[in-house]
């Protein structure tokens, strides 16, 4: 017999006389497809918003900055002459602050990509300025040992108020 020739076509395929089972099974399945879609429907539309309470309240970067500099001035660091804690503090609450008020990745940046970072998000050069006096007197303290006298140490905390103050109000 040669390859080219033609076969013969198959036969029909016998299907079960009883469909029934099939055609519950079938709607059965449909039903429940339908009642999960509706169920999920129905509990989509049911959520309800989260009420905001006084104690849910995230206090705004300038904020939780005077609170956090306000601990600081009251430690017993500067009493203690721990100068190093000092100001390590207080450069991690700069630090902290500018990140939160400007979404710069402050507390992972260097010093001097920090400044470079505030100046690209168009921060003031004044305020600039004062930021990288604050942070270079903060980082001698904690790098180079120097030692300052306690109220050159004391003006840390008013260099770092005197930056929230006036950047508070800025556009960030």
């Amino acid at each position: 017999m040669d390859r080219q020739s033609l076969r013969d076509i198959k036969p029909p395929l016998e299907l079960p006389q009883n469909l029934l089972p099939y055609f519950i099974g079938g709607v059965t399945l449909l039903g429940f497809i339908v009642a999960a879609i509706w169920y999920w429907i129905q509990k989509r539309g049911q959520t309800s918003p989260v009420p905001v309470t006084p104690e849910d309240h995230t206090p705004l970067a300038h904020e939780a900055a005077y609170e956090q500099l306000s601990v600081i001035e009251a430690s017993d660091w500067l009493t203690r002459g721990d100068m190093e804690t000092y100001h390590t503090q207080i450069a991690h609450v700069l630090r902290e602050y500018i990140r939160a008020r400007y979404r710069i990745p402050a507390l992972e940046l260097t010093t001097t990509a920090l400044l470079r970072a505030m100046l690209h998000a168009e921060i003031g050069k004044p305020y600039v300025a004062r930021v990288q006096q604050l942070l270079a007197n903060c980082d001698r303290v904690k790098f180079a040992t120097y030692q300052p006298d306690p109220s050159e140490a004391s003006a840390r905390i008013a260099d770092a108020r005197w930056i929230v103050d006036e950047t508070k109000s800025l556009d960030p």
